[in-house]
């Protein structure tokens, strides 16, 4: 923000009144996301030697559907691919990396839904759901200042970056105390594999990125086919962590459920988005099929893309974005 006008005086003042700036301009720049929550510090100082400060915060713009979402406390931010107007929206770009390539190395999955990896109900499910797998990435990704090595899929849209065995069927809000944390949601839901369904991993030689795709999975309730991915880079940004894209190749939000029973058929649709380690903080991009303000519906080829960057286009080589290109960049890269 450029304060073009900043200093100001008053002839007087009465005790408990207050007072206007009328010609207090601010000029955001073109990088400020609409919406954001602004705060700037100031001080006053009165003749007989009376001096304080304080903080005022303000918003500026408006934001809509075209905005990107957060950032959260932590300073994680979801762009959708209809946020054409900031420089890093994601774009489309499906990696197929199915039996067709020769690309993915299949994880085996077998979940006939409602918790069971083979057939059966919840209550008459005798095996453990085999619907999970660690995956090792190959790097180092930091996600919320934590850093994992590997991560833990799920056949239910979701990966997590703590070893875990939860199958975690029902989908929660998030944040929240619901399914293993920390969380990158991409399509939560309780899922079920056929003869063609597939979860699988990519991690390309070389490259500094892995890509794990569920391809035509069905939802449990209604056999709707879903098939999307997740791409974790390794990246560098201004907070040290790294960089998510997920896109979807074929979307179909139908789970809704059935709440009138002692045992509710799980439903709330999808749950995507992001969460820490402790549950606490996160950003819920859907759930339930309702969206943020800022947040497009997700359709076929829809692509989200989650970095604690902001919309500033970096110089290169100016890695905290400071402005300036110097030995504090090299340390960082370090």
């Amino acid at each position: 923000l450029d304060f073009e006008n900043n200093y100001f005086i008053f002839s007087e003042i009465s005790e408990n009144s207050e007072f206007t700036l009328y010609s207090l301009i601010v000029e955001p720049t073109a990088n400020v996301i609409n919406g954001s929550q602004v705060s700037a510090t100031y001080s006053y100082s009165s003749s007989e030697g009376y001096n304080g400060e304080g903080i005022i915060t303000f918003t500026v713009g408006t934001r809509d559907v075209g905005d990107p979402m957060g950032p959260d406390e932590y300073g994680y931010y979801i762009f959708d691919s209809e946020d054409t107007e900031y420089p890093i929206a994601p774009v489309y770009e499906w990696i197929e990396i199915g039996p067709s390539t020769g690309l993915g190395t299949d994880l085996d999955f077998t979940d006939a839904g409602n918790g069971c990896g083979s057939t059966g109900g919840w209550y008459g499910c005798n095996t453990y759901p085999d619907d999970y797998a660690v995956v090792p990435l190959g790097f180092d990704f930091d996600f919320y200042g934590s850093t994992s090595d590997e991560i833990t899929v799920s056949s239910n849209g979701y990966v997590s970056f703590v070893r875990n065995e939860m199958s975690s069927f029902r989908n929660y809000s998030i944040p929240g105390a619901g399914g293993p944390s920390p969380m990158v949601a991409a399509f939560w839901d309780d899922l079920k594999t056929t003869g063609n369904s597939k979860v699988l991993k990519y991690v390309p030689n070389g490259e500094d990125y892995i890509v794990i795709e569920w391809l035509d999975m069905l939802t449990y309730q209604h056999s709707d086919i879903e098939t999307f991915q997740i791409i974790l880079y390794n990246s560098i940004t201004p907070t040290g962590d790294d960089e998510i894209k997920i896109q979807y190749k074929e979307f179909n939000n139908t789970t809704n459920g059935d709440y009138s029973q002692y045992t509710p058929y799980h439903g709330c649709y999808s749950t995507v988005g992001i969460e820490n380690h402790f549950g606490s903080i996160g950003l819920e991009y859907a759930f339930d099929n309702n969206y943020p303000v800022a947040a497009d519906s997700i359709q076929d080829q829809s692509a989200l893309f989650i970095t604690t960057r902001n919309t500033t286009v970096l110089t290169a080589g100016d890695v905290n974005q400071d402005g300036l290109i110097n030995v504090q960049d090299i340390i960082m890269v370090v």
